[in-house]
């Protein structure tokens, strides 16, 4: 009688335990399916002797999930693992806006400060900083028809000769504030603005006052024109004609930074990602600007015009704007990133502590069917977890 009386005690102590706590708790069974149903989803779409792909699941700061898969070096036969650092592509902007976030809290530029105070060209009159940061700026986009047609491709583009090129009035898309159309040129523009203000090479800048202080210590902001050692490097791969894989590190247009550029780990990825959740990078007004929309996207997925929204399922039903270099809605941010031999994304919830990471070093249209499949598979673990408080 004894024991069954002790038995009912801590029966009851184990019930109330798990009926107050409400920070996530792993059941042991459900986490290991899975992490079996992801891993299973990788093995079937990637072979161990092609480019890859490297994904991280943290939930409460808490890595859940996280691996490589595929090949950083098909040469060299070298492995994807969490350190790989892998070419970012457009989830790049997010720190060219906290960089300028960064010069917001030194007092040393504004939000509604016009272009046209910096570099006295006709086609910054009448655009502020937060016009490029959200993307209605209007400004033309670089790669067509001028630099992809017209440039001489034995010689590196640099952001100086594309500042050289807005000197010349290219046509707006549209009045500075009327319109919304996803900009790489006001992001590199940005990265210009950075170096103007601060006196320091943007990279440099980046690296001191945002990289160092998000502990992402093996990432950089990367110019093939002035190129640096970068560790544990995925080099970029596409396939030719004939099914074969290629590198397109050297592409002619990869020493533009701002819009891009940027070398990571997910590794890496996971501290800053812990510095954003704890508002500890830049000064809490700050943190309070990076997702809040700034900008509207018109229209309701899946037809908004944009393929980075259309593809994804989570857009449903939601209201979407765009804040500091992410796509936001009521409770969630997102930004994917696209470029030569590079496919990435990052998913974070805003009502809780989940984001997922996915870093691709080739041009594979697998991240999209990855990306919801994972994003499926994580939402159901989270909300038939036990007393987790997902909802």
């Amino acid at each position: 009688m004894k024991n069954l009386l002790i038995l009912f005690l801590i029966t009851a102590c184990i019930s109330c335990k798990n009926s107050t706590d409400n920070k996530a708790e792993t059941s042991p069974i459900g986490l290991e399916k899975l992490q079996a149903k992801i891993d299973s989803l990788f093995n079937s779409e990637i072979g161990e002797n092609e480019p890859g792909a490297a994904i991280a699941i943290s939930y409460g700061q808490e890595l859940i999930f996280g691996k490589g898969y595929g090949l950083r070096d098909l040469e060299k036969k070298e492995p994807i693992t969490l350190n790989t650092n892998m070419r970012m592509a457009s989830v790049s902007k997010q720190f060219t806006a906290l960089c300028i976030l960064s010069l917001i809290d030194k007092d040393l530029l504004s939000l509604n400060d016009t272009i046209s105070k910096f570099w006295d060209f006709p086609v910054f009159k009448d655009i502020t900083v937060e016009h490029l940061l959200n993307h209605t700026s209007g400004l033309a986009d670089y790669e067509e028809p001028y630099f992809l047609e017209r440039w001489d491709k034995s010689k590196i583009v640099e952001n100086k000769d594309i500042l050289k090129w807005l000197e010349t009035n290219p046509k707006p898309l549209f009045e500075p504030g009327n319109g919304w159309e996803y900009s790489n040129t006001a992001y590199l523009v940005l990265a210009l603005l950075v170096e103007k203000v601060s006196g320091q090479e943007f990279s440099s800048f980046a690296k001191e006052n945002i990289f160092n202080k998000a502990g992402m210590e093996n990432t950089n902001f990367y110019n093939l024109a002035k190129p640096i050692e970068i560790k544990e490097r995925a080099y970029c791969y596409e396939k030719d004609s004939l099914g074969n894989w290629g590198k397109v590190d050297g592409f002619f247009m990869n020493g533009i930074l701002g819009d891009g550029a940027v070398y990571t780990s997910v590794n890496d990825y996971l501290e800053y990602d812990k510095t954003l959740r704890n508002e500890e990078l830049l000064s809490k007004k700050a943190h309070e600007l990076i997702f809040k929309p700034s900008s509207n996207i018109d229209g309701e997925w899946p037809n908004t015009g944009h393929e980075m929204i259309d593809l994804y399922p989570f857009f449903k039903n939601k209201e979407i704007g765009y804040g500091m270099a992410w796509i936001v809605t009521d409770d969630m941010a997102t930004h994917r990133g696209s470029w030569y031999g590079t496919r990435t994304m990052v998913v974070r919830r805003l009502d809780e502590p989940l984001t997922i990471i996915l870093f691709l070093n080739s041009n594979s249209d697998k991240r999209e069917n990855l990306m919801i499949e994972t994003y499926e598979l994580v939402n159901d673990y989270l909300k038939t977890t036990a007393n987790n408080g997902y909802k």
